[in-house]
């Protein structure tokens, strides 16, 4: 039985959100404040999936998530599903880029909720199964650490978005295969992407920002004109 925790400070929320995952047969723990949160974080029994509010008293949830994954803790790497207020791009931008593997805007349906956790949990329990063989992908002048999630280009540690990650090691698992937008959008979405297929392109500049040794002329990630995006065969 997978275990979430569950952070949110407005009851109403916070019994939906355990109501529904209690329906899915999903074990869940509930607290009202950021730093509890990561008290239960660095000192407890498994969680799976951490269910995070951004609009916290004292600390808020995204304070929580960069805390978090700066810390020494088990669950330094588990995923984070951040809860925010419709049309707070703001909130939603500087939470993938602390950590955040996903955000659901609020008011939110139960059905997206449960959608959103599944897929979240589905790819926890895919990175379980990999072997300490699959652990590390090595290319010249880039190492990708798929379990601890870490990148190296150069001997130098880079710092991916989660969403980026998760892209990179996609296009990476599988030199040479071509990907379309639409299949790493709903890679990232857990095959339940709705929205522009275009937002990999977004996805794809900022990981060549990061990696390229000449992002305008990228060494790692091809352009396939007309069919999307794949890993050279190095």
């Amino acid at each position: 039985m997978a275990r979430v925790l569950i952070v949110e400070d407005d009851p109403a929320v916070r019994d939906v959100v355990e109501h529904t995952l209690s329906r899915e047969g999903i074990e869940t723990e509930t607290v009202a404040d950021g730093e509890t949160a990561l008290e239960l974080l660095s000192d407890s029994k498994p969680f799976d999936l951490v269910i995070l509010d951004v609009m916290l008293p004292g600390m808020d949830g995204i304070s929580v998530c960069r805390e978090l994954r700066e810390s020494h803790s088990p669950h330094r790497t588990v995923p984070v599903v951040m809860l925010t207020a419709r049309g707070d791009e703001t909130s939603i931008v500087v939470g993938l880029e602390v950590g955040a593997d996903d955000y659901i805007t609020k008011p939110f349906s139960p059905r997206q909720l449960a959608s959103r956790v599944r897929a979240q949990l589905r790819r926890q329990r895919m990175n379980a199964q990999i072997s300490p063989e699959q652990r590390k992908l090595e290319f010249p002048g880039l190492e990708i650490d798929l379990l601890r999630r870490r990148v190296t280009t150069r001997g130098e540690p880079v710092e991916l978005t989660a969403r980026e990650f998760e892209v990179l090691a996609l296009l990476a698992s599988n030199p040479g295969r071509v990907y379309s937008r639409e299949q790493i959008m709903d890679h990232l979405w857990g095959g339940e992407f709705f929205g522009e297929p275009r937002s990999a392109d977004v996805h794809i500049q900022h990981i060549r920002q990061k990696i390229e040794p000449d992002p305008k002329n990228p060494r790692y990630i091809q352009t396939v004109r007309g069919m999307g995006y794949r890993f050279a065969e190095l």
